[in-house]
């Protein structure tokens, strides 16, 4: 398995602080917009992630 890059390591920290986000914002029973917000912002940052590892074709 190839080591992740610099880019693909910051992709996952982001998303993984937008679940705390997106859970926290849940949990208050926030703004709908900021879970819809929060949740494109996850996905967006997984398929960079993905998109953005070792031996991708370009």
């Amino acid at each position: 398995m190839a080591k992740p890059t610099p880019l693909q390591i910051r992709n996952i920290v982001m998303a993984v602080l937008m679940v705390g986000a997106l859970v926290w914002n849940l949990s208050i029973d926030g703004a709908w917009w900021l879970t819809a917000i929060f949740s494109i912002g996850t996905v967006l940052s997984l398929l960079s992630a993905y998109l953005n590892r070792p031996g991708a074709q370009p």
